[in-house]
Parts: structure tokens; sequence; C-alpha cells
């Protein structure tokens, strides 16, 4: 049995309002933003990362990205630019 890896999303992605535009590993987990501004205090959502995989599928051009490193992208047509993140932030 395969185990579900943890993604956490902000309402953006989870509601499908905005595309995944940034994928971040910092610390170790996924977290796939919209790379938007948020409300505030806004609480992460968690999902499965195989059901974003499902949503869109050029994310799974990501999964060997290593922790510690993130991806972005201006738009859905455009390629992933994958950069090591910093401590410093």
């Amino acid at each position: 049995m395969m185990t579900e890896v943890v993604a956490y999303v902000c309402s953006h992605v989870f509601n499908d309002t905005r595309p995944v535009l940034l994928v971040s590993r910092a610390g170790g987990d996924w977290q796939c933003l919209c790379g938007g501004g948020h409300d505030a205090g806004e609480v992460p959502n968690v999902v499965g990362l195989n059901h974003l995989f499902e949503r869109d599928a050029t994310l799974r051009e990501l999964e060997d990205l290593p922790v510690e490193w993130e991806a972005e992208r201006a738009s859905v047509n455009d390629p992933w630019i994958r950069t090591r993140t910093t401590a410093d932030g």
C-alpha cells in the first residue's frame, strides 16, 4: 500500500480558484500555493499530493524537488524555475 504524501495548500488552491504557481519544500513539507496574497491569519488546508497531481499534471515535474528547494512559475503555461531556499528566508 502506498502512503499518501501530505501537501499544505492555501485557500485559493484548495477551492480551485487559482492554480498552483509556487511549490516549496522548505522544512521538508510540501507546500503548494497560488503565489498571491492571503488574508492575515489564514490557516493552510491539508490535501493529498496525488489529488493535486490529478488536478494539474504539470506538478508531476516537481516530484523530485528536494527538501529546502522551491519552484515557481508565472502562469500554468510557463516553465517551473527551481531555486534553493535559504535559512535566512
